[in-house]
């Protein structure tokens, strides 16, 4: 009896065989699990380590991008609540104002419009201001970051005269605020007399006088009279004679100024007197104040005396 067959031996290395549908695949890489044993690299492999590193140099660039975008979208958010939000002008403090409201002022200066801070220009706010006759630009003011303090000067009907039929209204400068048919729109106002002025005074210019230091007086006059506060005592101011002017007030004081040297002192000077004739309830008469700091009274005559 013979023994059984021997199994084959496996201990030894069988060379690879073709996989099915890949007949043209070799049987056996030599060298390559011979390298991996030996602890190199195999040949095949040589080299993949530099192509991943430029290839992933080259789309490093690309991996950023994302970051950027939204860098850049969040930065312009932060401008934009800047801008909008903290930097936009919300708070307008107007000073001067007694009629107009504060907020005509403001929308002639542009600031209805919420400008930015720091673009803000006193300039064009001057410019603004200004092309209202009724208002006069003084000084404006910022205040970080969003805070502006305007001062003005408010225009407001002082004066009246007429000239071909017209009346006009001016100002405490001397600007004309309004023409007008009706006279009686000059009713409370002091009646300027003897002003020489030629064609028609559009409103937002001053008068043209055929002689301009005529209209420098009266502005002068106008303004003396505010200081002293004796502007609503005059009824009526005659500068046809610019050596000889002179004022009626209301309780039928002629005043008698001489020329328009030294007026702050002459007006004061009548004030004075006109209100110490008032206490001694005198009234009427002629006050000659043509030399600043003196005045003579001379009374009005009675009837029948």
């Amino acid at each position: 009896m013979q023994p059984p067959p021997r199994p084959p031996d496996t201990s030894q290395r069988q060379p690879m065989q073709p996989q099915a549908g890949y007949p043209n695949a070799p049987a056996h890489q030599p060298g390559f699990q011979e390298d991996w044993a030996q602890g190199q690299e195999p040949q095949q492999y040589q080299g993949m380590d530099q192509q991943f590193e430029e290839a992933e140099a080259e789309l490093q660039p690309y991996a950023r991008l994302p970051k950027i975008i939204v860098g850049v979208l969040l930065a312009i958010g932060i401008l934009m609540v800047l801008r909008f939000q903290v930097f936009t002008i919300r708070n307008v403090n107007v000073q001067g104002l007694v009629n107009i409201p504060w907020q005509t002022a403001a929308s002639n200066a542009g600031l209805d419009q919420s400008p930015f801070y720091f673009t803000l220009s006193e300039d064009k706010v001057r410019e603004g201001i200004n092309k209202n006759r009724y208002l006069v630009f003084e000084s404006m003011t910022k205040i970080f970051p969003n805070t502006v303090i305007l001062k003005l000067q408010e225009r407001k009907p002082f004066a009246f005269f007429t000239h071909l039929g017209l009346g006009y209204v001016l100002a405490q400068d001397g600007m004309v605020l309004e023409q007008t048919r009706e006279l009686k729109d000059g009713e409370g106002l002091i009646q300027v007399q003897g002003l020489s002025v030629w064609g028609q005074q559009a409103p937002g210019t001053f008068p043209s006088s055929t002689d301009p230091s005529q209209a420098e007086v009266l502005v002068a006059l106008f303004h003396e009279l505010q200081t002293w506060g004796f502007d609503s005592q005059v009824v009526s101011i005659d500068v046809s004679q610019s050596l000889n002017l002179s004022l009626q007030t209301r309780d039928g004081y002629t005043v008698n100024l001489g020329s328009s040297e030294y007026l702050h002192a002459k007006v004061g000077t009548v004030t004075s007197v006109v209100g110490e004739l008032r206490r001694r309830l005198m009234t009427g008469g002629i006050i000659e104040a043509t030399l600043p700091g003196e005045a003579t009274y001379l009374a009005a005559q009675q009837n029948g005396a």
